[in-house]
């Protein structure tokens, strides 16, 4: 029974019809899933292995152009090869010269700049795409290669900008050296004033400047002149460097030391000349400004030459007969005039040189004339001396100041042509009024008992003196028939060179007086002159007798 319960249910389940089984979706999403991610996954495999072979290929991409220079499918050494052919290095080694004002300048090169590429740098730029370390960056620059041309412009590199800044911060530095020099320079040697326009007051337009670099790089030019400021520069001041400059023109001159100073030349410039000059020049370009020079009269060297050349006057006397103390009061004053020097403009005074007569100085007593009395005087005979010069500076022409004649004629001078001299007035004194100095020689000649004494200088116009003396009688104002003594008026007639008369003048005028012993008074009358000797009278400390 359980044989046929097992048939009839076998049987039963072979009649009964078969269910479908139910889909699950989420396992068919799963499958889905799995079927891309391995698409997905075969994918960058693939990817993966064509970016590697673009990597490691050594050949730059297709479709790659330096310029216009196809290197594409080149590998570097041949893409280098193409690019030298093509004559790529032709601005590699140029540089552009950038001139600025006051002949300062600099350069700027090419290939420093990035204005110009090397062959080696614009191959490794060609070569960069696809030649990275990422594979699938290397595969998609393959792929854009082959959609369109890769083309690596020199116009589009950045310049570097750091490099071409500190070319121009040494042009401006050149600049600055160039325009910092002195407000103006005076070259007497070659009569010539120069001063840089803009010297000390320049300011560059920097920025400006940069533009102009580097547009001109960009269209490869050689050469650019800058000469844009920021402000103009101011106009010297030429009045005031005409008052530093302008000097007058000196003669050499004679110190108070008795030594020839040098000249000065005399130096000047137009001011209107100069402002002209200036405004036509260009910025830091150097102005030169003629200078007018005059020459001096005499220079130093001329001076020299002329000191002390001529005669001008001399007068020579006789001591012959005095004392030894008389001719040793003489040998002393004569020995202090001896070498005097007179400047132009100098006066002088026999008192103050010889100074006072003392035992101390040398002096000793000789004769003189005291109140119109013959007296021992310390200093007897130096009279001589004073009359001695005052009659060579009547020929030398020397400008007299003071002088008073002997109040008696002296034996070893003519009329009006002594000086008679006392400590304490009166005194002898002229002035040097020529264009020179003028110098004293005074001195004793032993064999002839003589005094010499020379004025020496320079003789420009040649004038000779010729001295004239009138002599007319003075006679006693109660006896009118006595003559006492002379009236003297002294002339200086002048004469050229050639002996033509030029003027006259009076040298001088005095009266002299007789001795008491030469005056012939009528009978039974016994006057003295040297009784009524009085202060209107010239008092002397001494004379040669």
């Amino acid at each position: 029974m359980s044989d046929n319960f097992d048939k009839l249910l076998n049987n039963k389940n072979e009649s009964a019809p078969k269910k479908k089984p139910k889909r699950n979706p989420l396992r068919r999403a799963l499958v889905t899933l799995v079927i891309v991610l391995l698409v997905a996954a075969l994918l960058v495999c693939g990817a993966g292995v064509w970016g590697y072979k673009v990597s490691v290929d050594k050949h730059i991409l297709p479709n790659t152009y330096v310029g216009r220079v196809l290197v594409g499918g080149m590998t570097r050494e041949e893409a280098s090869e193409a690019l030298r052919e093509s004559g790529f290095d032709a601005h590699a080694g140029e540089s552009l010269a950038v001139t600025l004002p006051a002949g300062a300048g600099f350069w700027v090169d090419y290939l420093r700049s990035g204005a110009v590429l090397s062959r080696e740098a614009a191959v490794d730029l060609a070569y960069a795409p696809g030649h990275g370390t990422n594979v699938f960056a290397n595969l998609w620059a393959a792929v854009k290669s082959r959609l369109a041309p890769t083309t690596i412009e020199m116009e589009e590199m950045p310049l570097d900008e750091a490099y071409i800044r500190s070319c121009m911060d040494e042009g401006i530095r050149a600049l600055n050296t160039n325009l910092n020099r002195p407000a103006y320079a005076a070259d007497l040697e070659n009569a010539r004033l120069t001063l840089y326009k803009g010297a000390g007051g320049v300011e560059l337009d920097t920025e400006g400047l940069y533009r102009a670099i580097e547009t001109a790089l960009r269209s490869g030019e050689q050469a650019i002149r800058y000469e844009t400021l920021l402000r103009e520069p101011a106009m010297p001041n030429f009045e005031q460097i005409y008052a530093e400059v302008a000097v007058e023109p000196a003669n050499a001159w004679y110190s108070e030391t008795f030594e020839v100073m040098p000249e000065t030349v005399g130096v000047s410039f137009g001011v209107e000349e100069a402002v002209q000059l200036w405004r036509n020049a260009n910025i830091g370009e150097q102005v030169i400004i003629p200078l007018t020079m005059t020459q001096p009269e005499f220079t130093a060297a001329q001076l020299k030459e002329l000191l002390f050349r001529d005669l001008l006057g001399a007068q020579m006397t006789y001591y012959a007969g005095s004392t030894a103390e008389r001719i040793n009061n003489i040998r002393l004053a004569a020995a202090k005039l001896d070498g005097l020097i007179l400047l132009p403009g100098e006066s002088f005074s026999y008192n103050e040189v010889v100074g006072k007569r003392t035992e101390e100085a040398g002096f000793q007593y000789a004769d003189a004339y005291s109140d119109g009395q013959v007296v021992p005087e310390l200093g007897g005979g130096i009279c001589q001396v004073s009359s001695t010069l005052y009659s060579a500076s009547l020929y030398a022409r020397m400008k007299i100041l003071s002088r008073t004649n002997h109040y008696f004629k002296v034996g070893y001078l003519d009329y009006g042509m002594d000086a008679t001299v006392s400590w304490g007035g009166p005194d002898y004194k002229f002035r040097n009024d020529r264009e020179l100095p003028v110098k004293i020689a005074a001195y004793l000649n032993e064999d002839e008992s003589s005094l010499v004494v020379e004025l020496w200088g320079t003789d420009f116009d040649g004038i000779k003196v010729q001295l004239r003396t009138v002599v007319e009688p003075v006679y006693d104002s109660e006896y009118t028939d006595v003559q006492i003594g002379n009236s003297v008026t002294t002339y200086s007639d002048m004469y050229d060179l050639d002996g033509n008369y030029l003027d006259t003048s009076r040298a001088n005028s005095g009266v002299y007086y007789f001795h008491d012993e030469n005056i012939e008074w009528p009978k039974g009358v016994d006057k003295r002159l040297s009784d009524a000797f009085n202060s209107d009278k010239p008092q002397e400390q001494d004379a040669y007798l």
